[in-house]
C-alpha cells in the first residue's frame, strides 16, 4: 500500500483543462484564418466590382466623339458617378475665367452639394449650340447642357465644353469652364 491512488476525477479535470487550452487555441487560430481569408475573399470581390464596372460603362477616354462624351457626363450625373466624372476633366485652367489649381475633390464636394441643395439629377439632355459644326474657332465643342433636379420645379440649362485630347488621343474631355462645375448659388 505504499502509494496513494490519484482521484480520478481531478486526474481527468487537469487532462480536459490542457485539451481545451489546445482546443481553445486551435479553435482561435482557425477563426483568424477564417476571418483573415473571408477578408481576402471580400476585397477580392470588390475589386472585381470594380473592373466589372469599368468594363460595362465605358470610361471618358473611350468617347470618341463629342456626343459620346456630352452622353457620359449626362450619364455620370445621373448615377452621381462623380469619381469617373471627375476623371474626365481637363485640370487646365482657362483664363480668365478659371484659374489655379483643380481640385477633384472640391469639385466632387461643389456635385454633392448641388445634391443636397437641388436634388439628384433626374433628367439630363445634352444638344450642340451649332448643328452644322460643332467645333468653334477655338476647337472647343460647345454643348448645351439641360438638366432638372428632383426638388426642383424647372430645368436649368448651361454649356458643356468639351475639347478633344491633343497628340492623336481620339477622346475628348471636360473643360472647366463648364456651367455645371460651378458652385451651386444655395
Amino acid at each position: 500500500m505504499g502509494r496513494p491512488r490519484p482521484n480520478p476525477p481531478a486526474d481527468r479535470s487537469a487532462a480536459n483543462q490542457r485539451g481545451n487550452s489546445s482546443g481553445n487555441s486551435s479553435t482561435t487560430l482557425l477563426t483568424v484564418v477564417l476571418a483573415m481569408l473571408l477578408l481576402a475573399v471580400g476585397a477580392a470581390g470588390y475589386e472585381a466590382a470594380n473592373l466589372l464596372h469599368f468594363a460595362i460603362v465605358p470610361s471618358p477616354s473611350v468617347n470618341t466623339t463629342a456626343a459620346s462624351a456630352a452622353a457620359f457626363v449626362c450619364d455620370a450625373l445621373k448615377q452621381q458617378d462623380y469619381q469617373r466624372l471627375v476623371a474626365a476633366i481637363d485640370p487646365a485652367p482657362i483664363p480668365p475665367a478659371v484659374t489655379g489649381a483643380f481640385d477633384s475633390r472640391q469639385a466632387i464636394a461643389q456635385l454633392q452639394a448641388q445634391d443636397a441643395n437641388a436634388g439628384k439629377v433626374v433628367s439630363c439632355a445634352t444638344a450642340p449650340y451649332d448643328s452644322g459644326s460643332v467645333v468653334s474657332t477655338d476647337g472647343a465643342t460647345r454643348y448645351q447642357l439641360t438638366l432638372r433636379r428632383a426638388k426642383a420645379a424647372t430645368s436649368v440649362s448651361g454649356t458643356l465644353v468639351l475639347r478633344q485630347q491633343s497628340g492623336g488621343a481620339h477622346s475628348w474631355l471636360i473643360e472647366r469652364d463648364s456651367s455645371f462645375l460651378a458652385p451651386s448659388a444655395a
